[in-house]
């Protein structure tokens, strides 16, 4: 993992600015800080060594003078290098560069694992940036209409070239109803700001900018799910530093724990608990660890982690609109004081399986005609219940937008200036299930689980991994076909109902939750910044509307702590950017 960067040096103003904005994302990977030119290109890496700790990036070769920059990990370089015996390190970066002389594009289409790249060749005078299917790692470009002049792995290194980041109203909007903005901001100064899709794109001298390199004959032979998850798990444990596990207590990372154990490994187990919260989720962690014959180590959570959040949201390219981030940030640094340097979890499971309750809902629902549906009651209009959900969701025209709402309605229309009240998702191009599916690995996974993750890992100095979204569990013949035939995770019980304590499969949902509902009412924290002049005068909210949410959550009468969350990463944000201008 690192924090890549690259800009032309015929950007004068931007390149001016080249060894601060590298600088910048040190956060990303303290073990180097290396820079390379290649044709109008200076590149740069901020590196988290994990494989090959001898040779850092950018690395470059002799033969065609490309360079090439990589942050976060091919999965499947073990199975890739005894093509390349003329290979002088074993950097995955120097794979990228092999595998493009070898098979051209599609040698860069193939690759496996949570990725973003970029390969200058200064002979043609051509960038190609790639990333990864799901958008695990993050990837930004600037370009001026015409050429791209300046790439990285987060927003806050390209304001340090100078450049001027805003979050569009409709953005912020969409952000503050559902935890999570959709697209990027806008650079200010003539230039716009890009997050780059997924896929394999180039930028040349002559042609149409960003060209996307189509597919062509790349292709993975589909596999049954069992098999797909076993290869997957395999090649995120392969790894030349020591492993660690996240093992939530729940279904998914259980089940990743098994197949590990299955293959052999013994990965130490870290289950992290919130001060005063239920003690269930540790105890069922620790029977799974047991029956799996894994060290579990715990981790403990207070009140004291808000103090992380305004350097968290400095680093971070969009608000984090998640408050877990700040529980996998206090996992992620016990990890890193155990030794361990790689990170598997199970995140990825919930929507590629369909496994949250808003699923079993919005599947309850759409057996209701909607003329019927309408007439439902509407109920509490403040409440983040399950059932004032589900009402709500039973009266919308968009049922599954509705259920993942992260904030009522009735609480935007409270707190929030009217041009923030209300902001949709873009539909899924897919129809029903499929097109449920596609929301929620494209627009909630993309745009919140994973940018969290990246984050929270990365700033512990931890590499994360995925194994349910490794490509070939996604393409295998479950998950590519009828997606209630997975309906609930039901791979995962055909495949481990045998291997997991009895009763494992029927608990309810698990995951890094923090108690920000009783954190309003005993720390001061959330409520002194959100009722903080600065914040108030900002104009995106009513004051009196936000006074007296917070007063109705400190006195307990309203459980919104996620809703005024919102409010507060988005204030966060704002003063970051700030404090960059």
């Amino acid at each position: 993992m690192c924090g890549i960067l690259g800009v032309r040096r015929s950007s004068r103003l931007l390149f001016a600015r080249f060894d601060a904005a590298l600088e910048s994302l040190r956060w990303r990977g303290r073990d180097a800080l290396c820079r390379a030119e290649a044709g109008d290109w200076s590149l740069g890496v901020a590196r988290l060594a994990i494989t090959d700790r001898g040779h850092d990036q950018p690395i470059r070769c002799e033969a065609s003078g490309r360079v090439a920059v990589l942050n976060g990990a091919l999965t499947d370089a073990a199975s890739q290098w005894p093509r390349f015996p003329q290979a002088r390190t074993r950097n995955d970066a120097e794979l990228l560069l092999l595998r493009f002389a070898a098979d051209g594009a599609a040698g860069l289409l193939a690759l496996t694992g949570p990725y973003a790249f970029a390969l200058v060749d200064p002979i043609r005078d051509e960038l190609w940036l790639g990333r990864d299917p799901c958008g695990e790692k993050p990837l930004w470009l600037v370009h001026d209409g015409t050429r791209v002049v300046a790439f990285a792995s987060t927003v806050p290194a390209l304001e340090a070239l100078g450049l001027s980041i805003t979050l569009p109203d409709a953005e912020r909007a969409r952000l503050l109803r559902f935890g999570f903005a959709q697209s990027a901001p806008r650079a200010v100064g003539g230039l716009e700001l890009v997050d780059v899709p997924s896929g394999v794109f180039v930028d040349r001298a002559r042609g149409a900018l960003l060209e996307q390199t189509d597919r062509g004959g790349v292709t993975r032979t589909p596999q049954r799910f069992s098999h797909a998850f076993r290869d997957g798990v395999a090649r995120c444990a392969s790894a030349e530093q020591p492993v660690a596990l996240a093992l939530s207590g729940g279904i998914d990372s259980a089940c990743v724990a098994a197949e590990l154990v299955a293959q052999g490994h013994r990965p130490r187990a870290f289950q992290l608990r919130a001060d005063g919260e239920d003690p269930a989720e540790r105890a069922q962690a620790s029977t799974v660890a047991a029956r799996l014959g894994l060290e579990l180590v715990p981790v403990d959570l207070d009140a004291s982690v808000l103090a992380r959040a305004p350097q968290l949201a400095a680093w971070s390219s969009l608000p984090l609109g998640d408050p877990s981030v700040l529980a996998v940030f206090a996992l992620a640094r016990a990890v890193a004081a155990s030794g361990a340097r790689v990170l598997l979890s199970g995140e990825g499971a919930d929507e590629v399986l369909l496994g949250y309750p808003r699923h079993r809902a919005l599947r309850v629902l759409l057996r209701v005609p909607r003329a019927l549906r309408r007439f439902a009651p509407a109920g509490d209009g403040l409440s983040m219940t399950r059932g004032a959900r589900f009402l709500r969701a039973a009266r919308a025209d968009d049922a599954h937008e509705a259920l993942l709402e992260a904030s009522p309605a009735a609480f935007r229309r409270a707190v929030l200036v009217p041009e923030l009240h209300h902001a949709d998702l873009p539909a899924p191009r897919a129809p029903g299930w499929h097109g449920v599916r596609e929301r929620e690995i494209t627009q909630y996974l993309r745009g919140d689980l994973l940018p969290k993750l990246d984050v929270a890992t990365l700033a512990a100095q931890i590499e994360g991994r995925c194994p349910f979204l490794d490509p070939a569990v996604l393409a295998c013949d479950e998950v590519a076909g009828d997606p209630l035939a997975v309906f609930g995770k039901r791979p995962l019980r055909v495949r481990f109902a045998a291997e997991l304590p009895r009763g494992h499969f029927a608990q309810k949902k698990r995951g890094f939750a923090v108690p920000l509902d009783r954190w309003w009412r005993s720390d001061d924290a959330l409520p002194d910044l959100l009722l903080d002049k600065r914040t108030l005068e900002r104009g995106a909210l009513d004051p009196g509307g936000v006074r007296r949410m917070v007063d109705a959550q400190r006195k307990g009468t309203l459980m919104l702590g996620h809703a005024l969350w919102l409010l507060v990463a988005d204030e966060l944000w704002h003063r970051a950017r700030e404090a960059v201008r």
